[in-house]
């Protein structure tokens, strides 16, 4: 039954062709949802004395249209039918303003039109009742959905439910909330958020173990979303070491999560010695309950075998709940996927949340209000670049309104905190020695971890890389396009910090006297090395003969050899609706394929870049235009590194690197190949350049301390070029699996 507007039926999604009084009788019968006696039934439907036999006339023609609801010679008549008036208050609200207009499209009129001037007055009496009871609800549900896009910061989604509104003659509040400062940005993640709520249709049936990674400050939001205009009930504790304690914060919080009429009787349970008899209390209250539950348990670093006991309880009680363990996504989390894969096997899902990207921090950003002069990307991505796509570090970039242009390696105090309180759970010598170790500006080896810690390298280096603080880095690093393939070498021997926001977090935590005493250490042991570095740590150390010393050390800078000009400038290209998808490398280049565009991202040490090359395999002969845009580039790195850093490389083959920046640079080699200067690059605007090849391979390059650099296409120029374009390149990805992503590395 079709009771949103004018009613009407369906069988098989095919129209029935319905008397206005067969409608009006399956409409009562419905929204009764209880027998009624054929006489009252007559009664309402007509008033006339002759009303019993027009019933019966009535429920002929419709089983002569071949439909039969009702026992023939039953003095009780009742209905049990699926309408869209279920369906809409069951469904789930919108997240986004592109899926508005799909979810406001059932409410195509006032409920129940076309029933105004049938039946007796007393039928017309339940007609207005019942019509004023359905707008009730739809009136709350438009009210809640219109006051979180108006939040948010969306006028334009919030006039839309309004309209809507008014067509049904409904009146919403007026906005009680002013639209949303730069300092309260929101962001959205419409994936996960269509990954959870698949999980919630499979724990109908039994419950589900989901683990979360992402960011902190986003995902207990991500889980409130989730919920959002659904039956399902959230509880989020943070996860106690201690299980007492978090069993009696488990009950306390189901208790505030249901409604009143929900709550089971008595106190809050807990309170014994016997933590076994206190879950099954608190599992018999969630039976009771009898509303769907989402129970997550936030910041869990590892499953000792009682929790491991009681996810295998929770997993095996009769209602439907979805238990959600979250983690920050550092690479050392997999240990959970394989400590809770025998627990969950098929019942078990993965739902990554990755870091910001700039797209998204753009449609953050237009919410505070117009992008004048098209410096929206520029500004998004010097905020990603910054934060890493940490949300909680943009939000506080965008509340302190600083330069955005500097490279300061600063980091907010809450920002620090955070990183800080990620590291709880490590043992404070192992933080210890970390503090120290994040006193290098670049990667190291064991033997230099050695020099620096003594006999707790091992302990300190091992803790480290089993919790993904410390990953395997390389001076050179290679990722095949479009796939995004990682070439890694299992002889590794350098490490490096997997954040330079955990690296400078940890930095800070070291007192003043023990920084100086490492400087002057760092300063000596990186002298017949790296003479650029030990310079920095001389200086900052205030030894100014080691610093003479390091300075007469410094190889000579390669001649200038300036040639070529400026970079054209270009339109902007045309994004494609191609999934993110990206990884993270160990020296951290945050590499991803985001709406057809490339994006390269860097927040680096001080000490000399890697080198990233990008492989296009297989472009066809002839000259190619690249359009890119750079938006963040350099650094407050010493003088004196060598190989000289550059935003962009390109390299035909085995032929030589030609790079660009934005400013000359000379011509030298490095790794084997020669590099050439080609062009000076502008800032924060769309460039092209041009690239003519024999065929075969085309090498992206990028080595760089702090870089943003966008790929938009790959096209052919002159008419006898091949037709086609090699970029982007996103049309060759398979979508990507919101409960299984690839790990090649880190992904996001």
């Amino acid at each position: 039954m079709h009771l949103l507007g004018h009613v009407h039926a369906t069988r098989g999604g095919e129209p029935l062709s319905l008397p206005g009084k067969a409608a009006a009788l399956l409409t009562y019968l419905t929204l009764e949802e209880c027998p009624h006696h054929r006489e009252h039934l007559a009664g309402l439907l007509w008033d006339t004395p002759d009303a019993l036999r027009n019933l019966r006339v009535e429920l002929s023609r419709l089983r002569g249209r071949g439909l039969a609801p009702f026992p023939a010679r039953q003095p009780m008549l009742a209905l049990r039918c699926e309408t869209d008036l279920d369906r809409w208050l069951r469904g789930p609200e919108p997240l986004n303003e592109r899926d508005l207009a799909a979810w406001l499209s059932p409410l195509r009129g006032p409920a129940l039109s076309g029933l105004e001037d049938l039946g007796s007055a007393a039928f017309r009496d339940w007609v207005d009742r019942r019509r004023s009871l359905i707008h009730d609800r739809i009136e709350e549900r438009l009210g809640s959905v219109c006051a979180r896009f108006e939040g948010r910061g969306q006028p334009q989604a919030g006039g839309q439910v309004r309209a809507c509104a008014e067509r049904l003659g409904l009146h919403l509040p007026a906005r009680s909330l002013p639209p949303a400062a730069p300092d309260d940005l929101t962001f959205e993640w419409p994936e996960q958020v269509r990954a959870l709520r698949g999980v919630f249709e499979r724990a109908a049936r039994a419950p589900q173990l989901v683990l979360l990674r992402g960011h902190v400050g986003t995902r207990r939001t991500l889980l409130e979303d989730a919920v959002q205009g659904t039956p399902w009930r959230a509880v989020q504790v943070r996860f106690s070491s201690q299980r007492l304690l978090l069993q009696a914060a488990l009950a306390g919080h189901l208790r505030r999560a249901l409604p009143p009429e929900r709550r089971p009787p008595g106190g809050p349970p807990g309170g014994t010695t016997d933590p076994d008899a206190d879950l099954i209390d608190l599992a018999g209250r969630m039976t009771e309950a009898g509303v769907p539950l989402l129970v997550a348990l936030h910041d869990v670093n590892e499953v000792p075998a009682w929790l491991a006991a009681l996810l295998r309880f929770m997993l095996d009680l009769p209602l439907p709940l979805v238990v959600v363990l979250s983690a920050s996504p550092t690479p050392g989390s997999d240990h959970l996927r394989l400590a809770l894969g025998p627990l969950g096997g098929r019942r078990l899902h993965h739902v990554t949340m990755p870091p910001l990207s700039v797209a998204g921090v753009m449609r953050a950003l237009a919410r505070e209000g117009p992008d004048h002069g098209g410096a929206g990307r520029a500004r998004a991505a010097r905020l990603v670049q910054r934060s890493e796509g940490c949300p909680l570090y943009v939000q506080a970039l965008v509340r302190s309104g600083g330069d955005l242009a500097a490279h300061d390696g600063r980091l907010p105090p809450d920002v620090r905190d955070r990183a800080l309180a990620d590291l709880a759970h490590l043992p404070g010598p192992a933080r210890e020695g970390l503090a120290r170790l994040a006193q290098l500006h670049d990667r190291f080896d064991r033997v230099m971890a050695g020099e620096l810690l003594g006999e707790a390298a091992p302990g300190v280096l091992n803790a480290a890389c089993r919790s993904g603080l410390l990953v395997p880095a390389g001076r050179e690093e290679a990722l095949t396009l479009p796939g995004l393939e990682y070439r890694s070498d299992d002889a590794e021997t350098g490490l490096a910090f997997a954040s330079e926001v955990t690296r400078a977090a940890l930095a800070g935590t070291l007192p003043a006297a023990e920084r100086h005493a490492l400087r002057r250490t760092l300063a000596r042991l990186l002298l017949p090395t790296q003479p650029a570095l030990s310079l920095l740590y001389a200086t900052r150390a205030n030894l100014p003969e080691l610093a003479a010393e390091a300075r007469a050390a410094l190889p000579a800078p390669p001649p200038a050899g300036f040639r070529g000009g400026c970079a054209e400038p270009a339109p902007e290209p045309s994004p494609h609706p191609h999934p993110r998808r990206g990884v993270l490398t160990p020296n951290g280049y945050r590499v991803a394929l985001d709406g057809g565009f490339l994006e390269v991202l860097r927040r680096g040490r001080l000490g000399p870049p890697p080198l990233l090359t990008l492989l296009l395999p297989d472009v066809p002969a002839g000259t190619w235009a690249l359009t890119a845009r750079l938006d963040v580039t350099g650094s407050a790195a010493p003088p004196g590194l060598l190989p000289p850093p550059f935003a962009l490389g390109l390299r035909v083959g085995t032929g030589p690197r030609v790079v660009y920046a934005p400013a000359p640079l000379p011509d030298h080699h490095a790794g084997g190949a020669g590099h050439t200067f080609g062009a000076v690059l502008p800032l924060n605007c769309w460039f092209r350049l041009n690239v003519t090849t024999r065929g075969g391979p085309l090498e992206l390059s990028v080595r760089e301390v702090n870089v943003a650099l966008t790929v938009g296409d790959l096209t052919p120029v002159g008419r006898g070029a091949s037709p086609r374009a090699v970029w982007p390149p996103g049309r060759c990805l398979p979508p990507e699996d919101a409960f299984e992503p690839p790990l090649p590395l880190t992904p996001f």
